[in-house]
């Protein structure tokens, strides 16, 4: 049967990327059954995100259950019971169950790239299956989930470092290292929030020889959307502050990170580069994490950093409106400027003029200006130097004034003209004297002969 099965597949591939491809219904070998490669991808890929629920669901929900059994067996003085042997036997269930679920999703996905057509045709179905690169993602996956604390299987783990000794539990030593399985399957996580990863997208990226995986999604979402990177900034401050209760609370009462609000204030320092020293990790594990959390922070600050430089750059079209409207409210303000020099002047010059009539004459002072001259009143130097500056930076702006760029324009223009006529003479007068310099030599030698 499976070798049928495999037959049928080879020929299936065959007939899909033969040179009848852009037929709409194609007949399978042996059947009277028609067959559509879209609806086929419609309906595997539907098959694959229904399955990749389940993987993600039974991965966390076998994280929590071995967080559950490890505070019961923490507040229990690490002496296991027989309804914590329960509970580890539950969560192996469940890792089982998982394992097959992901087996399901892998022969899905090996379904999906054979109606694709990207696998090799001509050989059996592992070493297909090992050619098309979804063995080591599939090892991977299956070693993550493999850690988990097994039933009836309990032993004290010693950590020597730093001047101490430290006795954890096998379990919750277990339990901190499933935090893996938060991080393996993020990328699925934010792939099946965003729905950019069904059938119309994968055609649309075998179209343009783009592979719509989880890592290519993973950074259009990373860079486009802000909700990404808080999930990823709450997921790792609880995973890391979990993991830095685990290991600091053996210590006893030499510590303050016995409690889950002071190892989730500690990693959010570290995070941020703050680090007020008030509460800091003693043990060797304890320290190895805030490691981790310092060279987290670095790639989420710069992720966040970068998403929200994005956001904030004026495209542009933005770019010149706003400049467009700047030089509006710039002319509107010049406008008053001008309008206040000429009311002070004005004001100044009636001073000056009352002034001139009481004293009869024109003094002058030492700079050769005279002392009736209305450059001598505050107020009218101020307006006019306040004008003179508002006219000097609108240079480098865009005018809005239509007329006025036209006759700036047209001024231009008839200068460079100008310039032009007045170089092509000077050429001209060049190369008259040249000539006459030349020929004026031939000439005379012509003669002396």
């Amino acid at each position: 049967q499976i070798d049928r099965r495999v037959k049928d597949k080879r020929e299936l591939s065959s007939l899909l990327m033969g040179s009848d491809e852009g037929s709409a219904l194609k007949m399978r070998p042996g059947s009277d059954v028609s067959f559509n490669r879209g609806e086929e991808l419609q309906k595997l890929d539907v098959r694959r995100q229904r399955i990749n629920l389940w993987v993600i669901g039974l991965a966390l929900l076998g994280v929590a259950i071995a967080i559950l059994e490890n505070e019961l067996l923490w507040h229990n003085r690490n002496i296991p019971v027989m309804s914590f042997q329960l509970i580890k036997v539950l969560n192996s269930s469940i890792t089982v169950f998982l394992f097959y679920m992901i087996l399901q999703y892998y022969s899905v996905e090996f379904e999906l790239l054979e109606v694709s057509g990207k696998t090799v045709m001509g050989t059996t179905y592992l070493q297909a299956f090992i050619l098309s690169g979804l063995l080591r993602p599939f090892f991977v996956e299956v070693l993550v989930i493999m850690i988990h604390p097994l039933p009836f299987v309990n032993y004290i783990v010693h950590v020597w470092g730093l001047d101490t000794y430290c006795a954890y539990s096998s379990d919750g030593f277990l339990t901190v290292f499933m935090m893996l399985r938060l991080y393996t399957y993020t990328p699925r996580i934010i792939a099946e929030a965003s729905g950019l990863r069904n059938e119309k997208t994968r055609l649309i990226g075998l179209m343009n020889n783009v592979d719509i995986s989880y890592h290519f999604i993973g950074k259009a979402m990373l860079r486009d959307s802000l909700l990404t990177l808080l999930y990823l900034f709450v997921m790792s401050v609880a995973t890391l502050a979990y993991a830095m209760l685990v290991f600091e609370r053996p210590i006893g009462p030499d510590t303050n990170l016995d409690l889950m609000e002071n190892s989730v204030w500690l990693i959010i320092i570290t995070m941020t580069t703050v680090g007020y020293g008030d509460i800091y990790p003693q043990t060797p594990m304890g320290r190895q994490v805030a490691v981790i959390a310092a060279l987290l922070a670095v790639v989420l600050v710069a992720l966040a950093v970068g998403a929200v430089t994005d956001r904030l750059t004026l495209s542009r079209d933005e770019s010149k409106v706003l400049e467009f409207i700047e030089n509006i409210r710039n002319k509107q303000e010049r406008k008053i400027a001008a309008a206040k020099m000429l009311q002070h002047g004005w004001r100044a010059y009636h001073g000056q003029m009352a002034k001139r009539g009481h004293k009869g004459g024109r003094l002058v002072d030492e700079s050769g200006v005279p002392e009736n001259s209305i450059l001598n009143e505050p107020l009218f130097y101020k307006a006019a130097l306040q004008y003179a500056q508002m006219r000097a930076e609108s240079v480098n702006g865009i005018s809005t004034d239509v007329a006025l760029t036209v006759t700036e324009n047209s001024v231009g223009i008839r200068r460079v003209q100008a310039q032009m006529e007045e170089l092509e003479k000077k050429m001209t007068d060049m190369h008259n004297m040249i000539k006459t310099a030349v020929l004026g030599g031939a000439s005379t030698k012509s003669t002396k002969w």
